[in-house]
């Protein structure tokens, strides 16, 4: 079996097994049960296998260095649930974010203690700036958020000190764009609160992704 199917065949559980569990969490970590629906489950396995299988490929192909393959499939499947989720129910449960810290943090220990130490770092940085905008304006940034941010911070700088700001930023001027076309379709209002977790989700992903994939046969060139 190529290590492509693997990587897919992987995904499929991991996002199918995230489902499983969130059904089963703990009401304290409020969970709705149309997240747990079969629609959704199909959808998330299916987004984290595509997801772990170009992964897979990156590293098959020379063009991702394997110490950050974990870190890059960590995230994907965090992006893929975590996005579903926001966007279906407005929520952000303690059952994905938490666990996704830490995942997080153990994806770094093969890119050494010093991205472990960034991602720490940058999981207070971010964390602690959401925390403020949420204190602030509670309409604007929701608890979810927050802690969404810590998972976010930590992948961000443990891959580079530079990815942190442009993470941030990027997911603020996303969130403002997806706001002026939702509005401008008369989708929502100027004081709707719309999901914040799919971009910046998307962004930390696209920007990690950015940095650790290289041209084709780069990796190990030297």
């Amino acid at each position: 079996m190529s290590l492509v199917v693997l990587a897919a065949a992987l995904g499929l559980v991991a996002g199918a097994g995230t489902r499983y569990l969130l059904a089963r969490a703990p009401r304290g970590a409020p969970v709705p049960e149309r997240w747990c629906g079969p629609g959704t489950a199909a959808g998330t396995a299916a987004g984290t296998a595509l997801c772990w299988a170009a992964v897979a490929l990156a590293v098959q192909t020379g063009r991702l260095d394997p110490r950050w393959a974990a870190l890059l499939a960590v995230l994907s499947w965090l992006a893929v649930a975590g996005s579903a989720t926001d966007l279906l129910v407005r929520r952000l449960p303690n059952a994905l974010t938490v666990p996704g810290f830490v995942l997080v943090l153990a994806a770094l220990v093969p890119a050494g203690g010093g991205a472990v130490l960034r991602g720490l770092a940058g999981a207070v940085l971010l964390g602690g700036a959401y925390l403020v905008v949420h204190l602030v304006s509670p309409h604007a940034m929701g608890g979810g958020d927050v802690k969404l941010a810590a998972p976010v911070g930590a992948a961000a700088a443990g891959t580079g000190w530079a990815l942190l700001p442009v993470v941030a930023v990027g997911a603020a001027i996303a969130s403002a764009v997806v706001a002026l076309v939702v509005v401008a379709a008369g989708r929502a209002g100027w004081g709707s609160r719309l999901p914040h977790g799919p971009v910046l989700l998307g962004a930390a992903l696209v920007v990690v992704a950015a940095t650790v994939v290289v041209p084709s046969g780069a990796v190990g060139a030297g």
